[in-house]
């Protein structure tokens, strides 16, 4: 554990500390694509179960107009019993059906014996040429949705952006959190001539299982690339420090007083040896060194 010591610096701990707090962050944002995916895989089982079901009174699932729908509810398939207020018909702005821009065309429905409804009737792309409701008693079959909330919206005369009740003329005695989408033909619903109906839901899952994966990856790879990080330095280190004991080792010769005459202090020799030459170069040099000195102690 002594080659990692490095790891207590003030350096390694601060990147330490920012790695864990990113992988928490990406565990974190994994769950939370987890969660997303649970709710739509949970939404995908109810239009399933729903959507196509034989309709039912909406009095079976909402009790009273101020009833909330249960999320088990949504896209539950209702018969209604009534008339269209069609002076109250409002547009309901910045909708696509089949990518196409348009307006989902809105009108108060007053059950025979009950409460009012908000009836999306259809789609339309033109504002000016939307046709009246039909007359007269009809029976509708429709989709229960939940109203959204339009209580911020600014809405021109006529045009609505939430489908939220509170927001539709006619509206009085209402069912207030919830509206219907007529049926498609496919269904069992009756479609408007000159209006366009509304499409099945998605059933697509999205891509949150993927985005989960990858946030997973991305935590699994910061720690993989500390461990690499730590165990090249640790190994850089080890190299440094086997590469300083060679230098010990080293003998520093000064040029200029080997020139002068001074001799290279080696164990074992009296005048000193080379401890780098070849044995043969090693030996002409300790003869040279005794012919000078011989030649000086004559001289003196």
């Amino acid at each position: 554990m002594s080659r990692y010591s490095f790891l207590f610096s003030a350096r390694w701990l601060k990147y330490i500390a920012m790695a864990i707090i990113v992988i928490i962050a990406c565990v974190f944002l994994a769950l939370w694509q987890k969660d997303r995916r649970d709710q739509r895989e949970q939404e995908i089982a109810t239009i399933t179960t729903n959507y196509s079901a034989e309709p039912v009174d909406i009095t079976s699932v909402l009790s009273t107009p101020n009833s909330t729908l249960e999320t088990t509810d949504e896209w539950t398939q209702v018969e209604l019993t009534g008339s269209f207020s069609d002076e109250d018909t409002v547009l309901a702005r910045n909708r696509t059906v089949e990518d196409k821009p348009g307006f989902y065309v809105v009108t108060p429905f007053e059950i025979t014996g009950g409460s009012t409804i908000a009836v999306i009737r259809g789609f339309t792309a033109e504002q000016d040429s939307v046709p009246p409701a039909p007359r007269g008693q009809q029976t509708v079959v429709a989709h229960l949705r939940p109203a959204q909330d339009g209580s911020e919206d600014e809405n021109p005369k006529g045009l609505i952006k939430a489908i939220d009740p509170a927001r539709i003329p006619g509206m009085d005695d209402a069912y207030s959190h919830v509206y219907v989408e007529a049926s498609p033909a496919e269904t069992g619903g009756a479609p408007e001539e000159g209006l366009t109906p509304l499409p099945m839901p998605e059933l697509d899952p999205g891509n949150h299982l993927s985005y989960m994966l990858q946030w997973f990856a991305f935590g699994i790879m910061i720690i993989i690339a500390v461990v690499i990080s730590a165990r090249r330095e640790r190994k850089a280190a080890a190299e440094a420090v086997e590469h300083g004991a060679v230098e010990n080792e080293m003998v520093v010769i000064d040029k200029a007083a080997l020139d002068a005459g001074a001799k290279i202090s080696q164990p074992g020799s009296r005048y000193g040896r080379n401890r780098w030459a070849s044995p043969t170069v090693r030996g002409q040099a300790e003869a040279d060194e005794d012919a000078l000195f011989e030649e000086r102690f004559r001289s003196k």
